[in-house]
Protein backbone atom coordinates (compact mmCIF):
# COMPACT_ATOMS: atom_id res chain seq x y z
CA UNK A 1 0.00 0.00 0.00
CA UNK A 2 1.43 3.55 -1.05
CA UNK A 3 -0.07 6.54 0.93
CA UNK A 4 1.03 10.05 -0.22
CA UNK A 5 0.77 12.91 2.06
CA UNK A 6 0.35 16.60 1.06
CA UNK A 7 0.94 19.97 2.09
CA UNK A 8 -0.92 22.23 -0.05
CA UNK A 9 0.88 25.69 -1.41
CA UNK A 10 -0.77 29.01 -0.91
CA UNK A 11 -0.14 31.38 -3.65
CA UNK A 12 -0.67 34.89 -4.25
CA UNK A 13 0.43 37.79 -5.28
CA UNK A 14 1.64 39.97 -2.85
CA UNK A 15 2.57 37.53 -0.05
CA UNK A 16 3.44 34.14 -1.33
CA UNK A 17 7.15 33.06 -1.02
CA UNK A 18 9.28 31.91 -3.26
CA UNK A 19 11.53 28.95 -2.61
CA UNK A 20 14.16 31.59 -2.51
CA UNK A 21 12.56 33.24 0.28
CA UNK A 22 11.77 29.58 1.97
CA UNK A 23 15.21 28.68 2.00
CA UNK A 24 16.63 31.80 3.67
CA UNK A 25 14.07 31.64 6.31
CA UNK A 26 11.68 28.95 6.67
CA UNK A 27 11.22 25.60 8.30
CA UNK A 28 9.93 22.53 7.77
CA UNK A 29 6.40 21.91 9.40
CA UNK A 30 5.91 18.75 11.50
CA UNK A 31 2.10 17.57 10.45
CA UNK A 32 2.87 15.06 8.00
CA UNK A 33 6.33 14.05 9.18
CA UNK A 34 4.22 13.04 12.44
CA UNK A 35 1.75 11.19 10.02
CA UNK A 36 4.60 9.38 8.55
CA UNK A 37 6.37 8.46 11.52
CA UNK A 38 2.56 7.35 13.08
CA UNK A 39 2.15 5.10 9.52
CA UNK A 40 2.64 1.39 10.30
CA UNK A 41 5.87 0.21 8.59
CA UNK A 42 4.77 -1.92 6.26
CA UNK A 43 3.29 1.04 4.38
CA UNK A 44 5.13 3.06 1.44
CA UNK A 45 4.36 6.69 2.73
CA UNK A 46 5.86 9.50 1.47
CA UNK A 47 5.39 13.42 1.57
CA UNK A 48 5.06 16.22 -1.27
CA UNK A 49 5.39 20.18 0.54
CA UNK A 50 3.54 21.93 -2.45
CA UNK A 51 5.54 25.06 -1.74
CA UNK A 52 8.72 23.57 -2.45
CA UNK A 53 7.81 20.73 -4.86
CA UNK A 54 5.03 19.61 -7.17
CA UNK A 55 2.60 17.15 -6.94
CA UNK A 56 2.70 14.60 -9.30
CA UNK A 57 -1.51 13.90 -10.13
CA UNK A 58 -0.28 11.06 -12.58
CA UNK A 59 1.38 9.16 -9.45
CA UNK A 60 -0.23 5.76 -8.70
CA UNK A 61 -0.63 5.59 -5.11
CA UNK A 62 -3.82 4.08 -2.56
CA UNK A 63 -4.55 6.91 -0.82
CA UNK A 64 -3.63 10.71 -0.18
CA UNK A 65 -3.80 12.68 2.83
CA UNK A 66 -3.91 16.99 2.90
CA UNK A 67 -3.64 19.08 5.37
CA UNK A 68 -4.05 22.90 6.00
CA UNK A 69 -4.93 26.21 7.65
CA UNK A 70 -8.17 28.51 6.46
CA UNK A 71 -5.67 29.88 3.61
CA UNK A 72 -5.19 26.42 2.23
CA UNK A 73 -8.55 24.99 2.35
CA UNK A 74 -9.32 26.12 -1.37
CA UNK A 75 -6.25 24.83 -2.63
CA UNK A 76 -6.34 21.38 -0.68
CA UNK A 77 -9.92 21.08 -1.89
CA UNK A 78 -9.03 21.51 -5.66
CA UNK A 79 -5.98 18.56 -4.96
CA UNK A 80 -8.57 16.42 -3.75
CA UNK A 81 -10.86 17.07 -6.70
CA UNK A 82 -7.89 16.05 -9.06
CA UNK A 83 -6.65 12.68 -7.06
CA UNK A 84 -10.54 11.92 -6.56
CA UNK A 85 -11.12 11.88 -10.15
CA UNK A 86 -8.86 9.38 -11.03
CA UNK A 87 -10.73 7.01 -8.06
CA UNK A 88 -7.75 7.63 -5.75
CA UNK A 89 -9.31 8.30 -1.79
CA UNK A 90 -8.07 11.10 -0.13
CA UNK A 91 -8.83 12.07 3.87
CA UNK A 92 -8.00 15.81 5.09
CA UNK A 93 -7.30 17.17 8.67
CA UNK A 94 -5.89 20.21 10.08
CA UNK A 95 -7.21 23.25 11.44
CA UNK A 96 -9.75 24.38 8.66
CA UNK A 97 -11.46 20.65 8.24
CA UNK A 98 -11.55 20.46 12.04
CA UNK A 99 -13.65 23.85 12.36
CA UNK A 100 -15.39 22.93 9.28
CA UNK A 101 -15.64 19.14 9.02
CA UNK A 102 -18.96 19.15 6.98
CA UNK A 103 -17.31 21.62 4.34
CA UNK A 104 -14.43 19.85 4.42
CA UNK A 105 -15.99 16.69 3.83
CA UNK A 106 -17.70 17.65 0.16
CA UNK A 107 -14.34 17.73 -0.74
CA UNK A 108 -12.95 14.78 0.67
CA UNK A 109 -13.81 10.90 1.65
CA UNK A 110 -12.84 11.18 5.37
CA UNK A 111 -12.15 14.13 7.33
CA UNK A 112 -10.27 14.09 10.57
CA UNK A 113 -10.92 16.33 13.28
CA UNK A 114 -8.09 17.30 15.78
CA UNK A 115 -5.29 15.64 16.74
CA UNK A 116 -4.50 12.18 14.62
CA UNK A 117 -2.21 10.34 16.85
CA UNK A 118 -5.03 8.09 18.09
CA UNK A 119 -6.93 7.73 15.34
CA UNK A 120 -4.68 7.46 12.14
CA UNK A 121 -3.46 3.67 12.41
CA UNK A 122 -7.52 3.37 12.85
CA UNK A 123 -8.36 5.66 9.41
CA UNK A 124 -5.64 3.05 7.73
CA UNK A 125 -6.72 0.40 8.57
CA UNK A 126 -10.86 1.01 7.64
CA UNK A 127 -9.15 2.15 4.89
CA UNK A 128 -7.59 -1.28 3.87
CA UNK A 129 -10.99 -3.06 5.18
CA UNK A 130 -12.71 -1.18 2.74
CA UNK A 131 -15.01 0.62 5.30
CA UNK A 132 -13.44 4.42 5.20
CA UNK A 133 -15.72 6.22 7.57
CA UNK A 134 -17.10 9.89 6.88
CA UNK A 135 -15.27 11.46 10.44
CA UNK A 136 -12.85 10.85 12.74
CA UNK A 137 -12.28 12.08 16.13
CA UNK A 138 -10.57 10.89 19.10
CA UNK A 139 -12.40 10.81 22.56
CA UNK A 140 -9.26 12.91 23.92
CA UNK A 141 -5.93 14.18 23.70
CA UNK A 142 -2.79 12.16 22.76
CA UNK A 143 -0.39 11.58 25.67
CA UNK A 144 2.69 13.25 25.07
CA UNK A 145 4.75 10.35 26.05
CA UNK A 146 6.61 7.93 23.54
CA UNK A 147 5.62 10.07 20.55
CA UNK A 148 7.97 8.57 17.55
CA UNK A 149 9.99 10.92 16.09
CA UNK A 150 9.22 12.71 12.93
CA UNK A 151 9.97 11.45 9.65
CA UNK A 152 11.79 14.30 8.63
CA UNK A 153 13.92 12.08 6.41
CA UNK A 154 10.81 12.60 3.84
CA UNK A 155 11.34 16.05 3.47
CA UNK A 156 13.82 17.92 0.48
CA UNK A 157 16.26 18.85 3.10
CA UNK A 158 18.12 21.46 1.19
CA UNK A 159 14.89 23.33 0.11
CA UNK A 160 14.50 25.02 4.07
CA UNK A 161 16.31 27.01 6.26
CA UNK A 162 16.41 24.25 8.34
CA UNK A 163 14.35 20.76 8.71
CA UNK A 164 16.00 20.36 12.00
CA UNK A 165 12.59 20.85 14.01
CA UNK A 166 10.80 19.27 17.82
CA UNK A 167 8.13 19.98 19.35
CA UNK A 168 7.78 19.76 23.07
CA UNK A 169 4.90 21.00 24.37
CA UNK A 170 1.02 21.51 22.93
CA UNK A 171 -1.40 24.57 23.40
CA UNK A 172 -0.75 27.40 25.08
CA UNK A 173 -1.95 28.01 29.16
CA UNK A 174 -3.78 31.41 27.44
CA UNK A 175 -7.09 31.89 25.61
CA UNK A 176 -6.78 34.40 23.47
CA UNK A 177 -10.22 35.26 21.17
CA UNK A 178 -8.67 35.30 18.06
CA UNK A 179 -6.19 32.57 18.07
CA UNK A 180 -6.63 28.79 16.55
CA UNK A 181 -4.25 27.07 19.18
CA UNK A 182 -6.84 26.88 21.86
CA UNK A 183 -9.64 25.59 19.71
CA UNK A 184 -7.46 22.65 18.12
CA UNK A 185 -5.75 21.82 21.07
CA UNK A 186 -8.57 22.46 23.69
CA UNK A 187 -7.56 23.70 26.84
CA UNK A 188 -4.49 21.90 27.63
CA UNK A 189 -0.86 22.53 27.69
CA UNK A 190 0.94 19.68 27.34
CA UNK A 191 4.74 18.80 28.22
CA UNK A 192 6.98 16.01 26.58
CA UNK A 193 9.06 13.79 28.62
CA UNK A 194 12.55 15.68 28.82
CA UNK A 195 14.40 12.61 28.34
CA UNK A 196 12.74 11.97 25.15
CA UNK A 197 13.20 15.61 23.74
CA UNK A 198 16.70 15.62 24.27
CA UNK A 199 17.48 12.08 22.82
CA UNK A 200 15.64 13.89 19.67
CA UNK A 201 17.50 17.07 19.73
CA UNK A 202 20.70 15.27 20.45
CA UNK A 203 20.10 12.64 17.32
CA UNK A 204 19.60 15.64 14.86
CA UNK A 205 22.83 16.76 12.89
CA UNK A 206 24.31 20.63 13.07
CA UNK A 207 24.10 22.74 15.51
CA UNK A 208 21.18 24.71 15.13
CA UNK A 209 17.21 23.84 15.43
CA UNK A 210 13.88 24.97 15.57
CA UNK A 211 11.20 24.70 18.24
CA UNK A 212 7.72 24.45 16.68
CA UNK A 213 5.74 24.75 19.99
CA UNK A 214 3.17 27.74 20.14
CA UNK A 215 4.64 28.87 23.64
CA UNK A 216 7.43 27.14 24.88
CA UNK A 217 7.80 28.64 28.31
CA UNK A 218 3.99 28.40 29.36
CA UNK A 219 5.08 26.06 32.28
CA UNK A 220 8.21 27.98 33.60
CA UNK A 221 9.33 25.13 35.70
CA UNK A 222 9.40 22.20 32.77
CA UNK A 223 10.70 25.18 30.97
CA UNK A 224 13.62 25.91 33.62
CA UNK A 225 14.66 21.97 33.60
CA UNK A 226 14.46 22.26 29.75
CA UNK A 227 16.67 24.44 29.22
CA UNK A 228 19.01 23.36 31.82
CA UNK A 229 19.06 20.09 30.22
CA UNK A 230 19.75 21.72 26.71
CA UNK A 231 22.46 23.61 27.86
CA UNK A 232 25.28 20.89 27.36
CA UNK A 233 24.32 20.43 24.15
CA UNK A 234 25.29 23.37 22.78
CA UNK A 235 22.68 23.77 20.28
CA UNK A 236 21.35 27.47 19.00
CA UNK A 237 17.47 27.67 18.64
CA UNK A 238 14.73 29.42 17.64
CA UNK A 239 11.26 29.43 19.27
CA UNK A 240 7.70 30.98 19.99
CA UNK A 241 6.86 32.37 23.49
CA UNK A 242 4.63 34.81 25.39
CA UNK A 243 6.35 37.87 26.57
CA UNK A 244 5.92 36.97 29.79
CA UNK A 245 9.14 34.81 29.28
CA UNK A 246 11.13 38.95 30.02
CA UNK A 247 9.37 39.01 33.14
CA UNK A 248 10.92 35.74 35.16
CA UNK A 249 15.34 37.11 34.84
CA UNK A 250 15.84 32.86 35.63
CA UNK A 251 13.92 31.60 32.98
CA UNK A 252 15.21 34.20 30.67
CA UNK A 253 18.80 33.81 31.37
CA UNK A 254 18.45 29.38 31.11
CA UNK A 255 17.28 30.36 27.89
CA UNK A 256 20.05 32.01 26.78
CA UNK A 257 22.35 29.93 28.23
CA UNK A 258 20.69 26.90 26.15
CA UNK A 259 21.16 28.68 23.02
CA UNK A 260 17.61 30.97 22.27
CA UNK A 261 18.99 32.83 19.70
CA UNK A 262 15.66 33.88 18.18
CA UNK A 263 12.37 34.58 19.61
CA UNK A 264 8.75 35.28 17.77
CA UNK A 265 6.74 36.97 20.46
CA UNK A 266 3.46 37.96 20.00
CA UNK A 267 2.89 41.66 21.13
CA UNK A 268 -0.25 42.05 18.85
CA UNK A 269 -0.81 45.90 20.06
CA UNK A 270 0.25 48.98 21.71
CA UNK A 271 -3.28 49.31 23.19
CA UNK A 272 -4.48 47.63 26.41
CA UNK A 273 -8.17 48.00 25.75
CA UNK A 274 -7.13 46.05 22.44
CA UNK A 275 -5.50 43.44 24.01
CA UNK A 276 -7.95 42.91 26.95
CA UNK A 277 -10.83 43.03 24.05
CA UNK A 278 -9.33 39.84 22.63
CA UNK A 279 -8.33 38.21 26.20
CA UNK A 280 -4.43 39.06 26.28
CA UNK A 281 -4.38 41.20 29.09
CA UNK A 282 -1.39 39.47 30.41
CA UNK A 283 0.52 41.67 27.31
CA UNK A 284 0.98 44.73 29.27
CA UNK A 285 1.80 47.59 26.88
CA UNK A 286 3.10 49.65 29.73
CA UNK A 287 6.22 46.87 30.66
CA UNK A 288 6.98 45.90 26.10
CA UNK A 289 10.03 48.42 26.10
CA UNK A 290 11.65 46.60 29.38
CA UNK A 291 10.78 43.26 28.11
CA UNK A 292 12.51 43.79 24.72
CA UNK A 293 15.60 45.70 26.35
CA UNK A 294 15.24 42.32 28.90
CA UNK A 295 15.75 40.36 25.64
CA UNK A 296 18.49 42.03 23.87
CA UNK A 297 20.74 41.88 26.56
CA UNK A 298 20.76 38.53 26.33
CA UNK A 299 21.40 38.94 22.59
CA UNK A 300 18.05 37.47 21.49
CA UNK A 301 16.63 38.33 18.07
CA UNK A 302 12.82 39.38 18.50
CA UNK A 303 9.89 38.67 15.65
CA UNK A 304 7.12 40.84 17.41
CA UNK A 305 3.60 40.20 15.98
CA UNK A 306 1.26 43.07 15.57
CA UNK A 307 -2.72 43.02 14.44
CA UNK A 308 -4.12 45.68 12.76
CA UNK A 309 -7.73 46.16 13.10
CA UNK A 310 -8.52 45.37 16.67
CA UNK A 311 -11.56 47.88 17.81
CA UNK A 312 -9.35 50.40 19.07
CA UNK A 313 -7.15 51.02 16.40
CA UNK A 314 -7.66 54.45 14.78
CA UNK A 315 -5.70 55.35 11.15
CA UNK A 316 -2.76 56.91 13.70
CA UNK A 317 -2.02 52.73 14.54
CA UNK A 318 0.04 51.68 11.71
CA UNK A 319 2.35 54.88 12.07
CA UNK A 320 2.37 54.56 15.81
CA UNK A 321 3.18 50.82 15.55
CA UNK A 322 5.87 51.16 13.15
CA UNK A 323 7.60 54.16 15.23
CA UNK A 324 7.60 51.56 18.20
CA UNK A 325 9.85 48.89 16.39
CA UNK A 326 12.07 51.52 15.00
CA UNK A 327 12.33 53.16 18.79
CA UNK A 328 13.24 49.63 20.38
CA UNK A 329 14.86 48.39 17.26
CA UNK A 330 12.72 45.35 16.58
CA UNK A 331 14.54 42.99 14.31
CA UNK A 332 11.65 41.19 12.80
CA UNK A 333 8.27 42.98 12.84
CA UNK A 334 5.37 40.95 11.63
CA UNK A 335 2.70 42.67 10.45
CA UNK A 336 -0.66 41.00 10.26
CA UNK A 337 -4.68 41.89 9.81
CA UNK A 338 -7.12 40.36 12.35
CA UNK A 339 -8.39 37.47 10.61
CA UNK A 340 -11.34 35.66 12.20
CA UNK A 341 -10.93 32.30 11.88
CA UNK A 342 -13.94 29.51 11.88
CA UNK A 343 -14.10 28.20 15.70
CA UNK A 344 -12.45 30.79 17.26
CA UNK A 345 -14.72 33.34 19.37
CA UNK A 346 -13.67 36.34 17.30
CA UNK A 347 -15.40 34.34 14.31
CA UNK A 348 -18.32 33.86 16.17
CA UNK A 349 -18.69 37.36 17.57
CA UNK A 350 -18.14 39.16 14.33
CA UNK A 351 -20.24 36.71 13.15
CA UNK A 352 -23.21 37.49 15.86
CA UNK A 353 -22.21 41.52 14.70
CA UNK A 354 -22.43 40.58 10.86
CA UNK A 355 -19.36 42.61 10.11
CA UNK A 356 -17.44 39.41 8.17
CA UNK A 357 -17.31 40.59 4.46
CA UNK A 358 -17.38 37.18 3.40
CA UNK A 359 -16.26 33.26 3.89
CA UNK A 360 -13.59 33.50 0.81
CA UNK A 361 -11.29 31.46 2.63
CA UNK A 362 -8.28 32.60 0.44
CA UNK A 363 -8.61 36.07 1.13
CA UNK A 364 -8.37 34.78 5.16
CA UNK A 365 -4.92 35.00 4.67
CA UNK A 366 -3.86 37.82 7.40
CA UNK A 367 -2.91 40.57 4.68
CA UNK A 368 -6.59 41.37 3.27
CA UNK A 369 -9.30 43.16 5.03
CA UNK A 370 -12.44 40.53 5.56
CA UNK A 371 -14.23 42.23 8.13
CA UNK A 372 -15.52 45.86 9.03
CA UNK A 373 -13.73 47.41 11.65
CA UNK A 374 -15.28 49.55 14.03
CA UNK A 375 -13.03 52.83 13.81
CA UNK A 376 -11.93 52.72 10.18
CA UNK A 377 -13.39 52.07 6.62
CA UNK A 378 -12.09 48.66 4.87
CA UNK A 379 -10.32 50.92 2.80
CA UNK A 380 -8.26 52.84 5.36
CA UNK A 381 -7.13 49.39 7.26
CA UNK A 382 -6.19 47.28 4.18
CA UNK A 383 -4.06 51.13 2.90
CA UNK A 384 -2.71 51.30 6.02
CA UNK A 385 -1.91 47.63 6.43
CA UNK A 386 -0.37 47.73 3.10
CA UNK A 387 1.58 50.96 4.22
CA UNK A 388 3.52 49.50 7.35
CA UNK A 389 4.11 46.41 5.71
CA UNK A 390 5.95 48.32 3.26
CA UNK A 391 7.42 50.82 5.26
CA UNK A 392 8.52 49.01 7.61
CA UNK A 393 10.94 47.02 5.57
CA UNK A 394 12.16 49.83 3.32
CA UNK A 395 16.04 50.42 4.17
CA UNK A 396 15.70 53.05 5.75
CA UNK A 397 13.37 51.29 8.43
CA UNK A 398 15.65 48.41 8.30
CA UNK A 399 18.89 50.21 9.28
CA UNK A 400 17.09 51.86 12.07
CA UNK A 401 15.76 48.61 13.72
CA UNK A 402 19.13 46.63 13.10
CA UNK A 403 21.77 48.79 14.07
CA UNK A 404 22.72 48.50 17.27
CA UNK A 405 25.08 46.62 19.64
CA UNK A 406 24.68 43.09 18.98
CA UNK A 407 26.27 40.36 17.54
CA UNK A 408 25.09 38.27 14.64
CA UNK A 409 24.44 41.81 12.61
CA UNK A 410 24.35 39.95 9.69
CA UNK A 411 22.17 37.43 10.09
CA UNK A 412 19.71 40.19 11.00
CA UNK A 413 20.22 42.20 8.01
CA UNK A 414 19.80 38.72 5.85
CA UNK A 415 16.98 38.30 7.34
CA UNK A 416 15.57 41.79 6.75
CA UNK A 417 16.25 41.46 3.28
CA UNK A 418 14.21 38.41 2.82
CA UNK A 419 11.05 40.31 4.37
CA UNK A 420 12.00 43.15 2.53
CA UNK A 421 11.66 40.49 -1.02
CA UNK A 422 8.05 39.46 0.05
CA UNK A 423 6.96 43.08 1.47
CA UNK A 424 8.44 45.09 -1.59
CA UNK A 425 5.39 43.31 -3.59
CA UNK A 426 3.17 44.86 -1.44
CA UNK A 427 0.71 47.98 -3.37
CA UNK A 428 1.12 51.23 -3.05
CA UNK A 429 -0.25 53.04 -0.23
CA UNK A 430 0.20 56.46 1.12
CA UNK A 431 0.36 56.61 5.04
CA UNK A 432 -3.67 57.38 6.38
CA UNK A 433 -3.95 61.11 5.88
CA UNK A 434 -4.87 62.15 9.79
CA UNK A 435 -1.88 59.67 11.33
CA UNK A 436 0.42 62.85 11.73
CA UNK A 437 -2.20 64.30 13.56
CA UNK A 438 -3.17 61.23 15.81
CA UNK A 439 0.74 61.14 16.85
CA UNK A 440 0.45 64.52 18.22
CA UNK A 441 -2.80 63.62 20.25
CA UNK A 442 -1.05 60.19 21.84
CA UNK A 443 2.07 62.09 23.46
CA UNK A 444 3.14 63.32 26.71
CA UNK A 445 3.54 66.83 27.38
CA UNK A 446 5.69 67.70 30.40
CA UNK A 447 4.72 69.69 33.28
CA UNK A 448 6.99 72.59 34.40
CA UNK A 449 5.26 74.50 37.51
CA UNK A 450 3.73 72.11 39.77
CA UNK A 451 3.60 74.70 42.76
CA UNK A 452 0.07 76.33 41.57
CA UNK A 453 -1.43 72.96 40.51
CA UNK A 454 -4.43 72.32 42.44
CA UNK A 455 -5.92 68.87 43.10
CA UNK A 456 -9.33 67.88 42.18
CA UNK A 457 -10.67 68.12 45.72
CA UNK A 458 -9.00 72.04 45.69
CA UNK A 459 -5.80 71.84 47.72
CA UNK A 460 -3.13 72.64 46.21
CA UNK A 461 -0.13 69.72 46.18
CA UNK A 462 3.31 71.73 46.05
CA UNK A 463 4.61 69.29 48.91
CA UNK A 464 2.22 66.54 47.92
CA UNK A 465 3.31 65.34 45.01
CA UNK A 466 2.94 61.40 46.57
CA UNK A 467 -1.13 61.93 46.78
CA UNK A 468 -1.59 61.79 43.11
CA UNK A 469 1.66 60.17 41.93
CA UNK A 470 4.91 61.77 40.30
CA UNK A 471 4.44 60.96 37.17
CA UNK A 472 0.96 62.51 37.01
CA UNK A 473 2.43 65.63 38.52
CA UNK A 474 5.10 65.91 36.39
CA UNK A 475 2.99 65.37 32.80
CA UNK A 476 0.00 65.60 31.00
CA UNK A 477 -0.66 62.39 28.98
CA UNK A 478 -2.89 62.57 25.78
CA UNK A 479 -4.68 59.09 24.36
CA UNK A 480 -6.54 60.02 21.43
CA UNK A 481 -8.96 57.95 19.21
CA UNK A 482 -10.62 58.99 15.64
CA UNK A 483 -13.63 56.99 14.64
CA UNK A 484 -13.20 57.65 10.48
CA UNK A 485 -17.29 56.44 10.45
CA UNK A 486 -18.23 58.93 12.63
CA UNK A 487 -15.64 61.70 11.91
CA UNK A 488 -15.15 62.22 15.72
CA UNK A 489 -11.65 62.49 17.48
CA UNK A 490 -12.11 61.49 21.60
CA UNK A 491 -8.94 62.62 23.82
CA UNK A 492 -8.72 61.64 26.82
CA UNK A 493 -6.34 63.51 29.05
CA UNK A 494 -4.44 62.07 32.05
CA UNK A 495 -2.52 63.35 34.77
CA UNK A 496 -1.71 67.18 35.54
CA UNK A 497 -2.25 70.89 33.46
CA UNK A 498 -0.26 73.85 34.07
CA UNK A 499 -0.43 76.51 32.20
CA UNK A 500 2.62 76.11 29.63
CA UNK A 501 1.05 72.51 29.36
CA UNK A 502 -2.51 74.24 28.45
CA UNK A 503 -0.82 75.95 25.51
CA UNK A 504 0.30 73.34 24.24
CA UNK A 505 -2.24 71.48 24.62
CA UNK A 506 -4.44 74.58 22.35
CA UNK A 507 -1.56 74.36 20.09
CA UNK A 508 -2.47 70.56 19.55
CA UNK A 509 -5.96 70.90 19.70
CA UNK A 510 -5.98 73.85 16.72
CA UNK A 511 -3.83 71.64 15.04
CA UNK A 512 -6.04 68.65 14.93
CA UNK A 513 -8.78 70.75 13.50
CA UNK A 514 -9.65 69.26 10.32
CA UNK A 515 -12.10 69.22 7.54
CA UNK A 516 -12.55 64.88 8.13
CA UNK A 517 -13.12 65.71 11.98
CA UNK A 518 -16.51 66.83 12.45
CA UNK A 519 -16.36 66.67 16.49
CA UNK A 520 -13.30 66.64 19.21
CA UNK A 521 -14.70 65.46 22.68
CA UNK A 522 -12.09 66.74 25.34
CA UNK A 523 -12.46 64.00 28.40
CA UNK A 524 -10.71 65.63 31.52
CA UNK A 525 -11.96 62.60 34.01
CA UNK A 526 -8.36 61.15 34.40
CA UNK A 527 -6.87 64.60 34.96
CA UNK A 528 -5.94 64.90 39.18
CA UNK A 529 -4.40 68.18 38.92
CA UNK A 530 -4.44 71.30 37.34
CA UNK A 531 -4.12 75.14 37.65
CA UNK A 532 -6.39 77.86 37.18
CA UNK A 533 -4.79 79.78 34.74
CA UNK A 534 -4.26 76.77 32.31
CA UNK A 535 -8.22 75.95 32.88
CA UNK A 536 -8.96 79.64 32.46
CA UNK A 537 -6.99 79.88 28.87
CA UNK A 538 -8.59 76.73 27.48
CA UNK A 539 -12.55 78.63 28.59
CA UNK A 540 -11.04 81.63 26.81
CA UNK A 541 -10.28 79.38 23.76
CA UNK A 542 -13.20 77.74 23.70
CA UNK A 543 -12.26 74.52 24.77
CA UNK A 544 -14.23 73.86 27.97
CA UNK A 545 -17.29 74.10 25.87
CA UNK A 546 -20.05 71.49 27.29
CA UNK A 547 -23.16 71.93 24.67
CA UNK A 548 -23.28 69.24 22.00
CA UNK A 549 -23.70 71.45 19.41
CA UNK A 550 -20.11 72.87 19.23
CA UNK A 551 -16.81 71.19 17.65
CA UNK A 552 -15.05 71.05 20.83
CA UNK A 553 -17.37 69.63 24.06
CA UNK A 554 -15.43 69.06 26.91
CA UNK A 555 -16.46 66.35 29.33
CA UNK A 556 -15.98 65.80 33.30
CA UNK A 557 -13.71 68.86 33.45
CA UNK A 558 -12.51 70.22 36.57
CA UNK A 559 -14.06 73.81 37.97
CA UNK A 560 -11.22 75.88 39.14
CA UNK A 561 -13.48 77.84 41.66
CA UNK A 562 -14.18 74.54 43.68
Amino acid sequence: MKIRLIDPAYEHPFIGHSQRVIKRIWFAHLTLTTLAALTPSDIDVRITDENVEPIDFDEEVDLVGVTGMIIHASRAYEIAHRFRERGVPVVMGGPHASSLPLEAKQHVDAVVRGEAEKVWTDLIRDFQHGSLKPFYRADDYCSMEGLPPPRLDLLKKDAYMTINCVQTTRGCPYSCDYCHVTHFFGKTYRCRPLNEVITEVNRLEGNFLVFIDDNIAGNRQYAKEFFTQLKPLKKQWAGQASITIARDPELLRLAADSGCVSLFIGMESLSAANLESVKKSFNRPGQFEDAIKALHDFDIMILAGFIFGLDYDDEGVFERTLRFCERNRIELPSFFLLTPLPGTPLFQRMESEERLLHQDWKQYNGATVVFRPKLMTEETLQQGFNWVCKEGYSLNSIFKRVIHPQQRFFTRLLSNIAYRSITQRSPESAVPSLSRILQRMNDTIPVRNTRDLIQRAGEKITERKQAIGQRAADTLRLYSLYNERLKTLLVRLEGSIDLEGSKELARRLKGALDARIQRITLDFNDVKAFSSEAMALLARQGFLQREEKGLLVAINAPDPTH
